[in-house]
Formats: structure tokens, C-alpha cells, sequence
């Protein structure tokens, strides 16, 4: 077995570091979108909330990308 890896400039980096990013470019969307609708100022800790949404971004792009 090996780690997936994508080729990007010529260097290979780990697939989990483009779907954390992908995660949190997602999170971010999330904020901006809950702010809009006003839904934030009814969440709970936003320290807590946000980072799972990224986490749980994270995973199901992994999943939808990797899974098998």
C-alpha cells in the first residue's frame, strides 16, 4: 500500500493535504453562508463548530475520493 499522492509542479504531495484544504475552504463557506442566513448566532461554541464542519469536509471528500 502506498499514500496517494498528487503530482503538482512537478512535486508530489500528499492527497490529504489537498483535501484539508478543500475542508477548510469548505468551513469557511459554511461561515459565510450560517452568517448570511443568520443561523450563526444560534450555533453553539463556534470554536467547536466549525472546525468539525471542516473535519467532516475533509473526511467525505476523502471518502468520495478514496473510498473503496
Amino acid at each position: 500500500m502506498h499514500c496517494p499522492a498528487l503530482n503538482i509542479f512537478g512535486t508530489f504531495f500528499p492527497s490529504w493535504m489537498l483535501c484539508a484544504v478543500l475542508g477548510i475552504v469548505g468551513a469557511v463557506a459554511v461561515f459565510k453562508l450560517f452568517s448570511v442566513l443568520q443561523i450563526d448566532r444560534w450555533l453553539g461554541p463556534r470554536l467547536v463548530v466549525y472546525p468539525c464542519l471542516g473535519l467532516a469536509i475533509t473526511s467525505v471528500i476523502w471518502l468520495a475520493w478514496y473510498g473503496h
